[in-house]
């Protein structure tokens, strides 16, 4: 699955199984309480540099090794001299292993969670449930989550919130929201996922000791490492035309602006020319509204199909604007069977919803296409809404052998071959109308022959796309995602392992 660059430096995003697999490995090698301590001095270390010690704090306890790293983390803020009180979820007798262990070391006085009062300025570090929880929260712990959540409180959670499921980001019946998430060794699929993204806070990773080279996961956090190796930078001898030579097609009167956004993308991405089809209602608009893009007008299927035998394209993207009709569904399959790499987006997707056969039949592993989960659901209706992302990508690749990225505000990038990439590099800021035009543009742009393959191209797009939202403060449009493009590509250039 890795690409062979800089192995050490890709980071995986595990699912529970796989954690806890990990660590039983690890702990055949060492101590398992020396990790434990480690993650609980961590977590105070943390704590010992953000808040003062003035301030009162409150240790909740769970009943396994997460309340065992709240003992170890008590302990040290005991010894610093803060004010701490600890809540346990059973009764001392209850505890095990390392848990008891750390609980013995602690030694100092517990209280029984049922009897639970929440100080107005005191932080809150939940070590309650780890990655392991599994049912639902109810009754008196689910109340203590309601009022956590709805005060002003800061909240410090151990490697994941209580209630969160560290598989699927679900919440199960009730979790604790948090403003930090200190987490070991590796990101879960529930801190960029679903409802666990929000609930996660800020999230810190910290290496507790663990071998930084043995895992085995299914999916790969999305970063440049993974693919910078092959991003095809402007080199000295280039001129435009051995720098790619994208299509894009051209959208209806009312909708140019979708074409527009991502033919600037694509040229300010590093095609040497990018070409918009258009019909002879709109060649006037194009040339007005973007003078340095190329255009060609093409009015029907037999003008269409004379343009793809004469002109030679490197990648062609079609649907930001095209409309959602039989017309724009034909044009579509004859692209898709004339054209090796093709990005499929919007219209050109849910145009099929009547005729998904024929959709999945003509993608392959040089076609990508990206639905935000509306457009997903309408070519996939038969994959249930209830899945998380990484389960309806993996399901809809199985259906159509091609790449995908379900966009959202986690990302998730898979390959015709299975492979995953979730994408947490991103702001809230994209949420706003022509973002995914732009992004269609991006990966557009990066695809093709001496180029990127379509799932690389697709994961460094999101990311870029990503970057620039990440470095903009509040207000962004569409617009402003084409401006960030040069600043993105420059912080890229300087990527720190490359």
């Amino acid at each position: 699955m890795h690409t062979g660059h800089n192995l050490n430096k890709i980071k995986e995003i595990v699912s529970s199984n796989e954690m806890m697999r990990f660590e039983k490995e690890q702990f055949f090698k060492n101590n398992s309480y020396s990790y434990m301590k480690n993650a609980g001095k961590l977590v105070f270390q943390f704590i010992y540099k953000h808040f003062d010690n003035k301030q009162p704090i409150i240790v909740l306890c769970g009943p396994g090794n997460n309340g065992g790293d709240g003992f170890v983390i008590a302990k040290h803020l005991n010894e610093k001299g803060y004010q701490v009180e600890v809540y346990i979820l059973t009764s001392k007798n209850s505890y095990r292993g390392d848990a008891l262990k750390a609980l013995t070391e602690f030694g100092k006085e517990l209280k029984k969670i049922s009897l639970f009062k929440l100080k107005k300025n005191a932080l809150i570090v939940d070590a309650i449930f780890g990655i392991g929880l599994s049912r639902n929260i109810k009754g008196k712990l689910k109340k203590i989550f309601d009022q956590i959540n709805k005060s002003n409180n800061r909240i410090v959670s151990v490697d994941i919130p209580s209630g969160v499921c560290s598989n699927t980001g679900e919440i199960l019946g009730s979790a604790i929201k948090a403003d930090f998430t200190i987490t070991f060794h590796r990101k879960k699929i529930g801190h960029v996922l679903g409802q666990g993204k929000k609930f996660s806070g800020k999230i810190k990773v910290v290496d507790i000791g663990f071998d930084q080279n043995k895992m085995k996961t299914q999916c790969l956090e999305n970063s440049p490492d993974l693919w910078i190796k092959y991003f095809p930078w402007k080199k000295t001898l280039d001129h435009k035309y051995s720098r790619g030579r994208v299509v894009v097609y051209g959208g209806q009167k009312e909708f140019t602006g979708a074409t527009i956004l991502s033919a600037q993308a694509a040229l300010r991405t590093g095609t040497g020319s990018v070409k918009i089809v258009c019909s002879k209602n709109t060649l006037q608009i194009y040339s007005v509204k973007f003078p340095s893009v190329l255009k060609t007008e093409v009015n029907s299927i037999p003008q269409l199909e004379y343009f793809l035998k004469k002109e030679k394209i490197t990648s062609f993207l079609i649907g930001p604007g095209s409309g959602s009709n039989n017309k724009i569904k034909e044009i579509t399959k004859l692209i898709l069977k004339k054209v090796k790499y093709v990005v499929l987006d919007a219209d050109a997707l849910t145009c099929f919803q009547g005729d998904l056969k024929t959709l999945y039949s003509l993608l392959d592993k040089d076609k990508i296409i990206t639905p935000h989960s509306g457009e997903f659901h309408k070519i996939f209706p038969n994959i249930k809404k209830d899945l998380n992302n990484i389960d309806k990508a993996l399901s809809a690749v199985k259906l159509i052998k091609s790449n995908i990225i379900l966009k959202g505000p986690c990302t998730v990038i898979v390959s015709h071959n299975k492979r995953i990439v979730i994408s947490d590099h991103a702001s809230p800021e994209l949420a706003v109308i022509g973002s995914g035009d732009v992004l269609s543009g991006l990966v557009v742009s990066l695809v093709g022959e001496k180029k990127m393959n379509p799932f690389l191209a697709g994961c460094s797009a999101v990311w870029l796309h990503g970057d620039i939202a990440k470095h903009y403060e509040k207000g962004l449009i569409a617009e402003d995602l084409l401006q960030g493009i040069p600043n993105a590509l420059k912080r890229l250039k300087k990527w720190k392992n490359y």
